[in-house]
């Protein structure tokens, strides 16, 4: 009974997956308007019913997926600043693996306006949610920094807390850039890391 209800939960969750996968190759080829439960149920290759069994509407589809997204970014963060490095690029490396990751799905199609637009009106509170566990990482990094005599932020005027904060805000900051890629995105992500840990040190 046990392994047949764990079959069933996985077949249902790796429908869920496929769904939310289906869903990311929709909105980034056709936008979020254009999109149908339909369409989704096509690139999924399941029925629509079987999509309805998951999501009510397109709505909770694009919500649940910027959670999914926002969750494999956060890991990534997670495990870059946790792995042995040289500060600079462990930073570097979290950064990246949040930030970078919704570039380049972002760089990747004709509706980046629309999708951001979209994510502004759905997720600000699931955006909101993952930024703050973002600036807590990159808190506990430079806190850590701080103990170990690496940087001093307070010789700068700013806590730890508002280093990172600082930090986060500029890396955003920088995806605004014209004619930006994902190459130069990142690149320019290094030297915003080597500028701010440079001017943190004692």
């Amino acid at each position: 009974m046990r392994t047949a209800a764990r079959r069933v939960e996985t077949s249902a969750s790796g429908k869920r997956e496929a769904l939310l996968r289906a869903a990311l190759e929709r909105f980034a080829h056709y936008g979020f308007r254009r999109t149908s439960m339909e369409d989704i149920a096509q690139e999924a290759g399941i029925s629509r019913a079987a999509v309805y069994l998951h999501f009510r509407n397109k709505e909770e589809v694009f919500r649940a997926l910027a959670r999914e997204l926002h969750e494999k970014a956060i890991a990534g963060a997670e495990r870059a600043a946790r792995e042995a490095g040289p500060l600079e690029q462990r930073l570097e490396r979290a950064l990246a693996a949040k930030l970078g990751a919704f570039f380049e799905i972002v760089h990747r199609t004709a509706h980046a306006r629309e999708l951001i637009d979209e994510n502004s009106r759905l997720c600000g509170d699931i955006s909101a949610e993952f930024r703050g566990r973002h600036l807590e990482l990159l808190r506990e990094v430079i806190t850590a920094a701080a103990k170990r005599g690496d940087l001093a932020p307070a010789r700068a005027g700013l806590t730890a807390g508002a280093a990172a904060d600082l930090l986060l805000d500029s890396a955003k900051g920088i995806e605004s850039g014209a004619a930006m890629t994902p190459a130069a995105h990142r690149r320019r992500l290094g030297q915003l890391v080597r500028v701010i840990v440079r001017g943190l040190k004692r």
